[in-house]
């Protein structure tokens, strides 16, 4: 299975006017699509950035869809055209195979955890493993919900780690219990030159559609 994911970042200006837009054309999309496209909106993180993503087991037809559609729906590159007006800077495209997982896993939770990092030059076997690791360990010790996914396209040689969660209250309460247990810091000391910590990113994500 892939995720393939799209972020954009709304201009301060545009704030108020990128979510609606965007909300109607994922909407639309998925009214004409064989494909479902979820959108998120940031919590915690960069203020004005949005995701869209899509499940696929065959992202050849995934993109050749998007294409048809950019070529050939007049509506739908009306509404891109709108969305677009409300952007800072071009979206950033990434293709990610999903290796791992744990829990009982929906396909679009209602709030998103995400913690990503690029491993170290020779290290992605290695930190495919720790993030393999680390999720079964969570899994066991608090019945969490996550995936393990790796990318070599868009984010080269990098590892990411999703958890879904019914709220951002559950993800407040889990992630206060986790902070403190000795497997999980045992497992923040083993990743250390392993994976580049100056390329980390963390957020939370919250659906909209």
């Amino acid at each position: 299975m892939y995720l393939w994911n799209r972020l954009l970042m709304a201009s301060p200006a545009k704030f108020t006017e990128a979510a609606p837009l965007l909300m109607d054309t994922v909407g639309y999309v998925n009214s004409v699509s064989d494909h479902t496209y979820n959108l998120w909106g940031t919590v915690l993180g960069q203020t004005g950035g949005f995701g869209v993503s899509a499940l696929c087991t065959d992202f050849g037809a995934l993109s050749d869809e998007m294409a048809a559609r950019g070529m050939g729906d007049e509506t739908f590159r009306d509404k891109v055209a709108a969305v677009g007006a409300c952007m800072d800077g071009s979206p950033e495209d990434t293709l990610w195979e999903i290796v791992h997982s744990v829990g009982d896993w929906p396909d679009a939770p209602a709030v998103l955890g995400n913690a990503m990092f690029q491993a170290m030059p020779g290290r992605l076997p290695d930190a495919i493993a720790w993030a393999v690791d680390l999720n079964s360990y969570l899994g066991e010790m608090s019945g969490a919900s996550g995936v393990v996914c790796v990318s070599g396209w868009g984010r080269p040689n990098s590892v990411r780690l999703y958890y879904g969660y019914d709220s951002v209250s559950a993800w407040q309460e889990r992630s206060a219990s986790t902070q403190n247990d000795a497997g999980w810091l045992e497992r923040m000391q083993a990743v250390v030159g392993i994976g580049d910590q100056g390329t980390l990113e963390t957020g939370v994500f919250r659906r909209l559609v």
